[in-house]
């Protein structure tokens, strides 16, 4: 078939001649409307094994997201996917390939969803394809005319027509090509499934190291493949890799680049990832912050984790390691890494309180952290402390929209227009987000954490494969901490399973030894310097009690209430004053009085320390009786007594009124106290001497007694801590106390606070385990 068309030899045709394209697909395409823009697809297969046509190359091409992506070096804005969980595919999703139960019925893939996403030379993401041109042309590869969309060397689709009139042919039979140098198959969706093909596929042709950075998951897969293949060989079945057909769906966003009213192709597939996943498995409260841009509050969390990778002041003070990002939990109020200072959850909260409020929780500590946030209230005092309507004009345009000023909020915000969207992160990081993280910094314990593991990452030297395993897992890989704790869990459980069978125990394998590594090495390795750099002491005693001094610290009760602390402080007594220039004399207060004391031989450096029954060594001023998030309010009266004690007080001369500061000093240690009193009566009405009174008896001798022992108590804390005369500390916690009601509607209620929610953040519904300290 040869015809002549616009002066071309159409026969000969030109596709192949002014691009070359090492990839080629073919299959059935189609297009569709979503939220992130109109989406065009192309309905494939990809083939296991050592298959040399078009559908066996594609599984190699297919990349999941951290391996086509720069993890450590590319903005957070650009990350796509929640961590895949190497251990579920390796322990059960590879057997479910290679050796099924002899009596399963026949299994199915449902197809992956890949999006074909644009990259620079240097293989970074880019935010467009080059501009398309457009042409008919012979292919003769296929033998067939096609509408042809070229994007200069990164791709071209084509589109099968007539011959005779250009029109589309009845069957939408459809061609991709692309360049994976410009060019890259991202999985969007079943990257878990899409993994577990790919695993069984760089195995059986041994090509881990042909991947750029599929070797280091090779401890992972490579064991487990060949495992079940052996095993299913000894059983008899035969495994035939050729069969191994998977279905996928390749999609890409066919709109010209540059149109500022359409979405960049990293942005929507970000927002089309979200649509996919909306009824799968949950994504963890972290990767969801990560991946949204449709809340504010998640976008400037993710603006700090921006700054901490990018900005070499925080690479020098803060090292991105030291967050807790990657945390699978679907909620989480503590990290779970031993090695970080924080956790992006927390990070979100922190923003959630300083710039969001609400106001009645900054404004006064008795104010409960529960119930449904007042989102308009919240979208309020965010306008106000971000000046919003100093930014932007009354109305403005965000791509399509028209974006009114005073509208403006957590839901409602510029992100289609880049300077615009810029302009609310500077102003927020100018605002209140560098105080976040340099009180998180630089606040002592946390400075002097975070020094001990910058020292832990230096000094560690990776002498072979499982010691660079859990250096990268504990400092650099992104999830594969979990992975390496669910393969030793494994390994112990088949131990346990060995031993109870009276066989040999199996040998541990690789990222078990890598988990014994940080646990029994470089975790009491870390501990012992933390120890060092905060006391000046790494005896075995210290050692224990700073590890539980640094539990209570690193939890979402101790930062949130460092948080409302400094939010209250500006609010109430510095309300014209930069809050990051507060931020950084708040901290200077606070470490005065951490690192003085009453007396020249002893320090208050574990004055937040909760001591345990029993255990006590001195007077605890920190007798909260939980460290869960709901105790975050109360939490916050200690960093007000640190940050306004005699020796801080010259650090806030000037920028604070010091009569306001005093007055919501009181106020705080006043809730702190009720709260005290009140869980003590609800421990004295357990005792078996009154309960022989009756009620009414009851309740009067257990709150006397209750009172009795907190002032006592406290009055202890305070000479110890501060060197106040008894005498004095006990007229000033009486004078505090002496209106706490007895009766229940005005005491805090425990049940309520111990085992609901905390409303953290702007989402409705918002689960916490117990973090008992």
């Amino acid at each position: 078939m040869t015809n002549i068309k616009n002066g071309q030899l159409s026969g000969l045709g030109n596709l192949g001649k002014r691009q070359h394209f090492e990839h080629v697909i073919e299959g059935i395409y189609g297009t569709f409307e979503t939220p992130a823009g109109r989406v065009a697809y192309l309905q494939t297969k990809a083939k296991v094994g050592g298959d040399s046509s078009n559908h066996g190359k594609l599984i190699k091409a297919l990349l999941p997201a951290r391996e086509a992506l720069n993890v450590q070096e590319m903005d957070f804005n650009q990350l796509l996917q929640r961590d895949l969980d190497d251990h579920r595919i390796a322990t059960k999703l590879i057997e479910y390939v290679l050796n099924p139960p002899a009596n399963s019925l026949p299994g199915f893939f449902p197809p992956v969803l890949a999006l074909l996403l644009p990259f620079d030379q240097q293989q970074r993401p880019v935010e467009y394809f080059p501009t398309p041109t457009e042409s008919y042309e012979e292919d003769l590869q296929f033998s067939l005319r096609f509408r042809c969309i070229t994007h200069a060397n990164s791709y071209r689709t084509q589109f099968a027509v007539n011959s005779e009139n250009d029109e589309p042919l009845a069957i939408p039979l459809g061609v991709l090509r692309w360049n994976s140098d410009l060019s890259k198959m991202v999985i969007l969706d079943g990257q878990h499934r899409a993994m577990s093909l790919l695993a069984i596929q760089r195995t059986v042709t041994n090509s881990w190291n042909t991947v750029a950075k599929g070797a280091r998951y090779q401890p992972f897969y490579e064991h487990h493949v060949k495992s079940w293949m052996k095993k299913a060989e000894a059983e008899g079945k035969t495994i035939d890799l050729s069969k191994i057909e998977l279905p996928v769906t390749i999609c890409w966003f066919p709109e010209s680049p540059g149109d500022v009213t359409k979405p960049k192709p990293h942005l929507a597939a970000r927002k089309l990832f979200v649509d996919v996943n909306n009824n799968a498995k949950p994504p963890s409260e972290a990767r969801l912050v990560l991946l949204s841009d449709t809340q504010l509050d998640n976008i400037f969390a993710r603006e700090l984790l921006n700054r901490l990778r990018r900005d070499t002041y925080w690479q020098d003070s803060f090292p991105l390691y030291g967050v807790e990002y990657d945390n699978p939990d679907k909620s989480s109020t503590s990290p779970r890494r031993w090695s970080v200072i924080t956790s992006l959850d927390i990070i979100k909260d922190a923003v959630v309180r300083t710039v969001f409020g609400p106001q009645r929780i900054i404004n006064d500590p008795a104010a409960s952290l529960q119930g449904g946030p007042p989102l308009r209230d919240m979208d309020i005092r965010m306008r106000d402390q971000l000046s919003v309507s100093s930014l932007f004009p009354r109305e403005f345009q965000d791509g399509e929209r028209t974006l009114i000023c005073e509208n403006l909020g957590n839901l409602v915000f510029p992100l289609n227009n880049s300077e615009n969207t810029k302009k609310l992160l500077d102003k927020f990081y100018d605002t209140w987000g560098k105080g976040i993280l340099y009180l998180l910094s630089g606040v002592e314990p946390y400075k002097m954490h975070l020094q001990a593991l910058q020292e832990r990452y230096t000094n560690w030297n990776a002498a072979d494969n499982n010691s660079t395993l859990a250096k990268d897992a504990l400092f650099e890989g992104v999830g594969m901490l979990w992975t390496i704790e669910e393969g030793h869990k494994l390994w112990q459980l088949e131990r346990k399973h060995a031993r109870d069978a009276k066989q040999p125990e199996p040998d541990q394998p690789d990222i078990s030894k890598a988990w014994s590594i940080l646990e029994d090495d470089q975790k009491q390795t870390f501990q012992k310097r933390r120890t060092f750099a905060y006391l000046g002491s790494d005896s075995e005693s210290d050692i224990k009690e700073c590890e539980r001094l640094f539990k209570g610290l690193i939890t979402y009760a101790a930062q949130v209430g460092l948080m409302l602390a400094w939010a209250s402080l500006h609010a109430k007594a510095a309300p014209t004053s930069n809050p990051n220039a507060l931020a950084i004399a708040l901290t200077k207060a606070i470490n005065e009085t951490l690192c003085s004391g009453p007396t020249s031989s002893r320090n208050r450096k574990l004055i937040l320390l909760k001591q345990l029954t029993g255990e006590s060594k001195h007077p605890a001023l920190n007798a909260l009786p939980k460290l869960e998030p709901a105790f975050a309010s109360q939490y916050r009266y200690f960093w007000l007594e640190l940050a306004l004690a005699k020796e801080g007080r010259k650090h806030l001369d000037g920028i604070i009124d010091f009569e306001t500061a005093d007055e919501l000093l009181n106020n705080s240690y006043r809730v702190y106290l009720n709260l005290l009193v009140n869980e003590r009566i609800r421990f004295k009405l357990k005792d078996s001497e009154i309960r022989q009174l009756n009620q009414a008896e009851q309740r009067s001798r257990a709150t006397t007694i209750a009172r009795s022992e907190i002032i006592n108590e406290q009055s202890q804390a305070h000479k110890y801590w501060f060197g106040t005369p008894i005498n004095d500390a006990r007229i000033k916690i009486e004078s505090l106390i002496e209106n706490i009601k007895n009766d229940n509607q005005n005491s805090i209620n425990i049940t309520d606070l111990t085992d609901g929610g905390t409303g953290n953040s702007l989402d409705e519904d918002n689960d916490y385990d117990d973090d008992e300290i």
